[in-house]
C-alpha cells in the first residue's frame, strides 16, 4: 500500500520557493492558512480587527524574514506559533495602554474650567492672554478641550496624535496656567 505524502513535499517546495522570494508561493501559503490563523488569533484576542492585524503582521514578518524559514519543518506549526506569540504580545500591549490611560485619568482628576477660578486668588482676566502665550499645539488642544468641550479621543483623532499626547498636553497646560494665573 502506497502512502501519499505530497502535501509535505509540496509544503517543502513552497517554503523553499518563498525563501527564494517567490511571491506566488507566498500567496499560496497565505491563502492556505490565513483563515485558520485568523480564527486562532480571534479566539485569543476576542477581537476580529485585532486578529486580522495580528495575522497580517505575522505574514509581513514571515516575508521579511523568509531566509530564516526551514523547509524541513511544517510551515503550519511555524505560523500557528508566530500568530500565538503575536496575539499574546498584542494583548499585553493593549493591556499596558489601557493601564496607562487609566493611570493618566486617575492622576489629575481636577479639570480646569475658567469658572473654577472665580476667586480672589486667581486673575481670570489674565486667562485669555495666558492661553495665547501657550505653544500653538498646546493652545489648540486646550481650546478644543475646554472651550469646545471635545473629548481627548476626538481631539487626538482630529489632530492625528495619540490620546496620551492630548492628555499629557492638557495636564502640562493646566499646571502652567494655574501657575501664571496665581502670579497675576
Amino acid at each position: 500500500m502506497l502512502v501519499r505524502v505530497p502535501k509535505i513535499c509540496d509544503e517543502e517546495k513552497l517554503v523553499s520557493a518563498v525563501r527564494n522570494g517567490d511571491e506566488t508561493a507566498f500567496e499560496t501559503i497565505y491563502n492556505r492558512y490565513a483563515d485558520t490563523l485568523m480564527r486562532y488569533s480571534e479566539m485569543i484576542l476576542k477581537d476580529e480587527d485585532a486578529a486580522y492585524e495580528t495575522v497580517q503582521d505575522t505574514f509581513v514578518s514571515v516575508w521579511m524574514n523568509r531566509q530564516r524559514l526551514d523547509p524541513g519543518k511544517p510551515i503550519r506549526n511555524y505560523l500557528l506559533r508566530a500568530v500565538h506569540n503575536n496575539s499574546l504580545r498584542a494583548m499585553r500591549k493593549e493591556h499596558a495602554r489601557h493601564m496607562r490611560e487609566q493611570e493618566c485619568a486617575d492622576s489629575d482628576p481636577v479639570i480646569f474650567q475658567p469658572h473654577e477660578y472665580d476667586c480672589p486668588e486667581y486673575d481670570t482676566e489674565g486667562l485669555i492672554p495666558a492661553v495665547e502665550r501657550l505653544p500653538e499645539q498646546s493652545r489648540r488642544i486646550f481650546r478644543m478641550s475646554y472651550w469646545e468641550n471635545m473629548k481627548s479621543m476626538d481631539i487626538a483623532s482630529e489632530l492625528s496624535i495619540s490620546v496620551r499626547t492630548v492628555e499629557a498636553s492638557l495636564y502640562k497646560t493646566r499646571k502652567r496656567l494655574r501657575k501664571e494665573l496665581k502670579k497675576i
